[in-house]
C-alpha cells in the first residue's frame, strides 16, 4: 500500500478492520522474528504504518484518522489475533497517540508538517523522572520502563515530577505531587536493552532514559486533569476510559487465535493410544464450547459499555463515575475471560501446546501478560464493586475532564 494512501479517502470502521486483516500474511511472515529480536520487525512496522494503523487516534487536525473507540478496538483485536505482540504495538500506538490531543497545537502541527507519519511512544503512568523549571522550559532526567514501540517512534513522552530549587515537588490540587508529561524527540533518548519477558516479547517494551535534556514549555502538560487542546470525544474524558478497552482488545484477539489454532489442531491430531481425533472427543467439544462462550460474553459486555460511553462523549456529555466503573469492570472481565478461554485451549491440546513451535504456547504466554497492565488488571473489579455499593473508589477514577 503506498505511503499515505489511507489519508486519500474516508474509510468506515469495517474498512479499517479489513486493512488490518489484509496484513495477516505480513504478520505471519515476521512474528517469529519479532519474538527473537524482542521488538516489532521493521518491515512489519512499515506495513502497519503505511496502512494507517498507528494514526487511528491521531487528531484529524494533524492528518490522523481519529476513529471511534469501537473501530480502534476491532482493529487492535484483529491484529492481536494474528500475533499478540504485533497487536500490542498497534494498541500502544493508539493509546499514546491520544496524547497528541493535549500537546500545544502549533507545536503538534509543526511536527506533523515535517513528518506526517510521526509515531509516539513512552509513558505518562510511570513517574520515574525529575524535571526542574528553567527559563523557557525544563531540564529533565529519568529512566522509564515499558516503552512499547520505542524502536520505531519519532517522539517519546516521559512522566516527571517537577521539583523546585529546594528539591520540593510541585503539588497538585489533590495535595499530592503532580505528575507532568513531556514530549521528547527520540534523538534525546537512550533506549536500553532490558526487555526480557515471559510473553509479548516482540513488543520492544524496554526502558529508555533521558539525561539532563531541555524541553520547551510548549511540550509539557499535566498528566492528570490537563484540559485537552483537541475537542473530539477521544480527548474529552479520562484517559483510562479510552485506554482500557484498547488494551483488553489485545487479550480478546489472542484468545481468538488460541481457539482457532486449537480447532485446526483438533481436526488433525489423533492422541496416542486413541482411535479418534481430538475433535471427536466429548471433553474436547465441551472445552471448545466453554472457551467460545467465555470469550464472546466478555467481549459483549465490553462492547456494551463502549457503546454507552461513546454515545455520551459524542453528545458532548461527561462519562459519569458509575459508567466509568462499569467500563473498567468490563475491560478487566474481558481480559480474565480471554485468559480462561486460552488456558482451556492450551490444556486441551496436551503435550503439543508446550513446545515453542505451537501457536498455543505463544498465546498462553502472551495473554497472561495483558492482565499485568493496570487499566485492565483485576483491581478494577474491586473498584467497580465499590462503585456499585455506593462507595467512592478513591484513587481509581481521578476527576474527569
Amino acid at each position: 500500500m503506498p505511503e499515505g494512501d489511507w489519508r486519500s479517502r474516508a474509510v468506515t470502521g469495517d474498512d479499517w478492520v479489513a486493512r488490518a486483516r489484509a496484513l495477516a500474511p505480513l504478520t505471519e511472515k515476521y512474528r517469529d522474528e519479532g519474538e527473537a529480536k524482542r521488538q516489532l520487525p521493521q518491515k512489519l512496522f512499515e506495513g502497519m504504518r503505511d496502512a494507517g494503523l498507528f494514526h487511528l487516534w491521531v487528531p484529524r487536525a494533524y492528518g490522523g484518522a481519529e476513529v471511534d473507540l469501537a473501530t480502534k478496538v476491532r482493529v487492535t483485536e484483529e491484529v492481536s489475533r494474528q500475533d499478540g505482540a504485533a497487536g500490542w504495538n498497534v494498541m500502544i500506538g493508539g493509546n499514546t497517540a491520544i496524547l497528541w490531543g493535549f500537546m500545544n497545537e502549533a507545536v503538534a502541527r509543526g511536527i506533523f508538517a515535517d513528518d506526517p507519519n510521526s509515531v509516539i511512544a513512552g509513558t505518562i503512568l510511570a513517574t520515574h523522572g525529575r524535571a526542574k523549571k528553567v527559563p523557557g522550559g525544563y531540564r529533565i532526567n529519568g529512566k522509564w520502563p515499558l516503552a512499547s514501540g520505542c524502536h520505531h517512534a519519532n517522539w517519546m513522552v516521559t512522566a516527571c515530577f517537577i521539583f523546585d530549587d529546594d528539591g520540593k515537588p510541585k503539588i497538585g490540587p489533590d495535595g499530592q505531587p503532580e505528575p507532568h508529561a513531556f514530549f521528547v524527540p527520540i534523538a534525546d533518548c537512550e533506549i536500553l536493552d532490558t526487555w526480557y519477558s515471559a510473553g509479548l516479547r516482540g513488543t520492544g517494551s524496554t526502558h529508555f532514559q533521558c539525561t539532563d535534556i531541555f524541553v520547551p514549555d510548549d511540550r509539557e502538560f499535566a498528566s492528570i486533569g490537563a484540559p485537552p487542546v483537541q475537542k473530539g470525544p477521544l480527548y474529552s474524558t479520562q484517559i483510562p476510559n479510552i485506554w482500557g478497552p484498547n488494551v483488553a482488545a489485545v487479550a480478546l484477539g489472542i484468545a481468538r487465535d488460541a481457539i482457532e489454532s486449537f480447532i485446526r489442531l483438533a481436526t488433525e491430531k489423533k492422541p496416542s493410544r486413541m482411535n479418534s481425533l481430538l475433535a471427536q472427543q466429548d471433553v474436547v467439544q465441551n472445552k471448545v464450547g466453554e472457551a467460545e462462550g467465555l470469550l464472546r460474553s466478555g467481549r459483549a459486555f465490553m462492547m456494551e459499555t463502549i457503546d454507552a460511553m461513546w454515545q455520551r462523549l459524542s453528545a458532548g456529555k461527561p462519562v459519569p463515575m458509575e459508567l466509568a466503573a462499569e467500563n473498567r469492570l468490563a475491560c478487566s472481565t474481558a481480559v480474565q475471560q480471554a485468559i480462561k478461554a486460552t488456558d482451556l485451549m492450551f490444556g486441551a491440546a496436551g503435550a503439543t501446546s508446550i513446545y515453542a513451535t505451537s501457536r498455543l504456547e505463544r498465546c498462553f504466554r502472551d495473554v497472561h501478560m495483558v492482565s499485568q497492565h493496570g487499566v485492565v488488571g483485576p483491581t478494577n473489579i474491586m473498584f467497580a464493586g465499590r462503585s456499585m455499593l455506593g462507595l467512592t473508589p478513591e484513587g481509581a477514577f481521578p476527576p474527569g475532564r
